[in-house]
């Protein structure tokens, strides 16, 4: 969803309340930040260090097992993870045979956090 806000009603804004400017700056260095991790990501680190490293992100920091929805969709994640559809249903098929997490259409469990994390 795009939504255009005129340049006056922003000013506006910060006029009327100096700290909008500051929530506004924090979510676009938030923002900022998430692409250069995005970024060093896929320069620095193996498809499956990707994927893992994604996965453990959408478990929430959970501890021990937790389960994770591949919601947007896998050729959705894989293109985010700069790789191809085929490559990512690839690496959770090789992932799955080492029992590191556990396939169910769209649900992947992980059955012990900590594992997963130490498998790259």
């Amino acid at each position: 969803m795009v939504l255009h806000v005129a340049k006056a009603a922003v000013f506006d804004e910060i006029a009327r309340d100096p700290a909008f400017a500051r929530r506004m700056l924090s979510g676009l260095s938030l923002r900022l930040h998430g692409l250069v991790r995005d970024v060093e990501a896929y320069s620095l680190r193996s498809s499956q260090e990707r994927v893992v490293g994604y996965l453990l992100a959408e478990a929430n920091g959970a501890s021990g097992a937790a389960e994770v929805e591949l919601t947007p969709g896998k050729g959705t994640i894989a293109s985010r993870l700069n790789m191809t559809p085929e490559h990512f249903s690839r690496i959770l098929h090789d992932l799955d045979n080492a029992g590191l997490i556990a396939m169910n259409g769209r649900a992947v469990r992980i059955p012990s956090i900590e594992r997963l994390r130490l498998s790259c």
